[in-house]
């Protein structure tokens, strides 16, 4: 295996350093691994489904996330494929907690020097709910004081902990626990190319866990939308929308609220067969696990996988011209430039495409709406506007008051409710009367 980082020194390495290549083999490539996919609450089973067709072994949501088993190359497929989870974790430890005994125990007996690189930037976030221990700054630095006493014992540079704190104190209405903030890389970490770790410590009433994160930044940070519109929608829930409208790419596609153009986007890259990880990278390829071959291969089985063009058009449409261009630009950096058709129409006058097919919606919202009862008025005008001109037509809508959806006429309704911008929305499919 290629090794990922320069040596430490120029010296002969000492005999335990040497066997570390042995040690990689034997307890990360070797057995099969807990896995965790996080997903933003509500969006479980669709995060499910997508591990289930990539074939995870005993995929299993549970309340924010997906649980599954496999090897690391499961993992690096995960990241490269998932369009609607938020990031991908090792679970290296999970185990009943009586005493801080059990805590040093079992942190101590991770073998990190499979996992850290010899002077990572590393980050704990620690998370405790109910949990019979307590003080999460010093259990952040037990974490790091195990890890630096596996790497120093073997000739290698401890890890050091990253810029802006060693662990998040989440007591106070923490957030989901197993969605790290991921630390910014220090100049020492830029330079030689490897990005920050960031492990997470959750306690629970008496059980804790130990991950790693193996994704870096969020998943949904595909790298196109860089020209955001107002209120932009982000990529997992735009993707989770999607597939929960069974979308595939072989009818043709209408976003006449395109905004960025981050649903018709996302449209492009299912209809393309395209990874979403394809153009970014991961913390995974900063351990000293990373296997380069492996994950050429599996990039290289996706490119082949990808079409050259969507099957059927899709189109996007907006009355804003400066949304317009936001959604060419962000379609010319997700590789789909000419691939979408892009104009201004309005939706409640503009002839429908060729159909029937999938109309997806992300109505505005907020202060550009004014009064609730405004945009109670622009929900019964969207049903309208389907009913008389898209019969047969299945739709895909992101709602922002649950209540909307009787107004929309629609059949065979199914929902998700999921957080999006400090709300909970609701994802919507359904179908209009022929």
């Amino acid at each position: 295996m290629k090794p990922d980082h320069p040596p430490v020194s120029q010296e002969p390495r000492p005999s335990g350093a040497a066997n570390l290549q042995r040690r990689v083999k034997r307890q990360a490539w070797a057995p099969e691994h807990d896995l965790f996919a996080v997903a933003a609450p509500g969006l479980e089973p669709v995060c499910a489904h997508e591990l289930i067709n990539l074939g995870a072994e005993e995929a299993r949501a549970v309340p924010g996330g997906v649980l599954f088993r496999g090897r690391l190359d499961s993992l690096y497929a995960a990241n490269l494929w998932l369009r609607s989870a938020g990031r991908v974790l090792l679970r290296l430890k999970d185990f009943r907690v009586r005493t801080w005994e059990d805590l040093l125990r079992q942190v101590a007996a991770v073998p990190w020097e499979v996992w850290l690189g010899a002077g990572a930037e590393v980050k704990v976030q620690v998370t405790l709910r109910g949990s019979n221990l307590r003080h999460e700054g010093r259990i952040a630095e037990e974490v790091m004081k195990s890890a630096a006493s596996r790497l120093m014992a073997l000739g290698l540079k401890p890890p050091r902990l990253a810029a802006g704190g060693g662990f998040a104190d989440l007591e106070d209405e923490p957030p989901d626990p197993d969605q790290p903030e991921v630390a910014e890389p220090g100049p020492d970490a830029l330079q030689a190319g490897r990005p920050a770790q960031t492990i997470l410590v959750r306690g629970v009433d008496r059980r804790a866990s130990l991950s790693l994160d193996g994704s870096g930044a969020h998943l949904h940070r595909r790298g196109y939308r860089l020209a955001p519109g107002p209120a932009p929608l982000r990529e997992d829930l735009a993707a989770a929308l999607l597939i929960l409208c069974d979308y595939t790419g072989d009818q043709p596609l209408l976003d006449p609220f395109c905004g960025a153009g981050t649903l018709a986007i996302e449209a492009g890259l299912i209809a393309r067969r395209l990874a979403p990880g394809l153009s970014r990278d991961f913390a995974f390829t900063a351990w000293p696990s990373f296997r380069e071959p492996t994950w050429g291969h599996l990039r290289r089985q996706a490119e082949a996988a990808a079409l050259p063009a969507p099957p059927r058009s899709i189109h996007a449409r907006d009355v804003s011209s400066p949304a317009l261009e936001a959604c060419r630009a962000n379609a010319r950096r997700a590789g789909l430039e000419g691939q979408i058709e892009i104009q201004r129409a309005d939706f409640f006058s503009a002839e429908p495409p060729p159909g029937p097919g999938l109309v997806v919606i992300n109505p505005p919202y907020g202060h550009r709406l004014g009064s609730v009862r405004q945009a109670a008025d622009l929900a019964q005008r969207i049903g309208q506007r389907l009913r008389q001109a898209y019969p047969g037509w299945r739709v895909g809508l992101v709602l922002y008051r649950p209540e909307w959806a009787a107004d929309l006429g629609l059949t065979r309704v199914q929902t998700l409710v999921a957080p999006h911008g400090g709300l909970k929305v609701s994802l919507l499919r359904g179908e209009v009367p022929a």
